[in-house]
C-alpha cells in the first residue's frame, strides 16, 4: 500500500476534507485491477458497458440518448474520464449527427462537476482517431477528459507528464456520479448509507437513513459528510455510490464507514442509533442499504 499525505494547511479539520492535513491518499493496487491492462475482453469494451445491466461495475457515470460518459479502465490519472457515443463508429466523420450534438453537450456539464468534485484546476480534452494516432479502442471512437492540478507533474510521472493522484474507484465514481447527476438532473436529496464497525448502519428513531436536502456550492460528498458529523456527531469516510445501479436518472445515494480510528462505542448525535445492516435493509430506505452492500464488491 502507498500512502501520501496532503502538504496543505488548512483550518478545516472536518472528515474527509480535501484540504485537510490529516487526509490520507490510499493507493492499494490490488483493488485497482483496471490499471493492469494485460487482460483484454472480447467484442468492444464500450458496447460491452453500454449493453450491460450495472452501470457501477461497469463505471458509466451518465447516460443519454445518444452518448454517455464513463471511468477510464486504463487512467492516466484519478479522474480520467471518457465521453464516448452509443454508436459504433472508428471515426467522428462516420458518426451521426445526434452523436456528435450528444457528446459536445455532455462536456461543459462533464467539465464543471469534475472541477467541483476533484478540485482540479485544469484539463486535457481530445481524441486519438484510429490505431496510428494511438488510439486504445480504435473501434469506437471516444474522447477523453483528463483532470490537471497546479504542480501535479512533480508527482508520479508515467505518461506525457500526467501524473497519478491514486483514489479507490468506488470513491471517485461516487464523487463523480453525484456532481454529474448534479449538473444535468437538478438538485436532490441525497441519501446517505453510513456503515459502522459491526456491521451496523445508522438511521434515526424511524429507521430513516441522514439525508441531505440543500446544497451549496461545495462538492455534494463534501457537505454529506460535513453533515453527518456536525448532525450525526460520526467522523465518515467516503466508501462509494448508494444510488441506483443505471446512470439515467437523477436519484442520489453516498455510501460511507466510520473512519476505522474513531471510537464507535460513544453515541451518536441525538435522535441517531445503529442497527444491524440486515434490519436496515428491510427499513423505509432499505434500497439505499442494498444499493451500498452490492456496490461494496468491486
Amino acid at each position: 500500500m502507498l500512502t501520501t499525505r496532503d502538504n496543505q494547511s488548512s483550518e478545516d479539520s472536518r472528515p474527509d476534507h480535501p484540504d485537510s492535513k490529516s487526509r490520507a491518499h490510499l493507493w492499494t493496487p490490488w483493488r485497482m485491477r483496471y490499471v493492469d491492462g494485460t487482460k483484454r475482453e472480447a467484442g468492444c469494451v464500450f458496447c460491452n458497458r453500454l449493453t450491460a445491466a450495472n452501470d457501477v461495475e461497469s463505471l458509466i457515470l451518465h447516460r443519454s440518448a445518444d452518448a454517455f460518459i464513463i471511468m477510464n479502465l486504463y487512467p492516466y490519472n484519478t479522474g480520467h474520464l471518457m465521453i464516448v457515443p452509443n454508436q459504433h463508429t472508428p471515426s467522428p466523420e462516420q458518426a451521426t449527427d445526434a452523436s456528435i450534438a450528444a457528446m459536445a453537450q455532455l462536456r461543459r456539464p462533464l467539465l464543471r462537476a469534475m472541477r467541483r468534485a476533484l478540485r482540479c484546476h485544469g484539463f486535457n480534452v481530445g481524441a486519438n482517431i484510429g490505431a496510428e494516432a494511438g488510439a486504445g479502442i480504435a473501434e469506437h471512437f471516444h474522447e477523453h477528459v483528463v483532470p490537471r492540478w497546479t504542480g501535479d507533474a512533480n508527482f508520479m510521472p508515467i505518461l506525457a507528464h500526467t501524473t497519478v493522484m491514486p483514489e479507490l474507484i468506488p470513491v471517485t465514481y461516487a464523487k463523480l456520479r453525484a456532481e454529474l447527476t448534479r449538473e444535468i438532473m437538478g438538485f436532490t436529496t441525497t441519501h446517505c448509507v453510513v456503515h459502522g464497525h459491526d456491521d451496523s448502519v445508522l438511521v434515526d428513531a424511524a429507521g430513516r437513513l441522514p439525508a441531505l436536502s440543500r446544497f451549496d456550492a461545495d462538492p455534494i460528498w463534501q457537505q454529506a459528510a460535513n453533515m453527518l458529523h456536525d448532525a450525526c456527531t460520526v467522523d465518515p469516510i467516503l466508501a462509494g455510490w448508494a444510488g441506483p445501479p443505471q446512470a439515467n436518472g437523477r436519484l442520489i445515494g453516498l455510501s460511507f464507514q466510520v473512519n476505522p480510528t474513531a471510537n464507535q462505542a460513544s453515541a451518536p448525535g441525538a435522535h441517531w442509533r445503529w442497527i444491524a445492516a440486515s434490519e436496515a435493509e428491510n427499513g423505509p430506505d432499505g434500497e439505499w442499504v442494498t444499493n451500498a452492500m452490492a456496490n461494496h464488491r468491486f
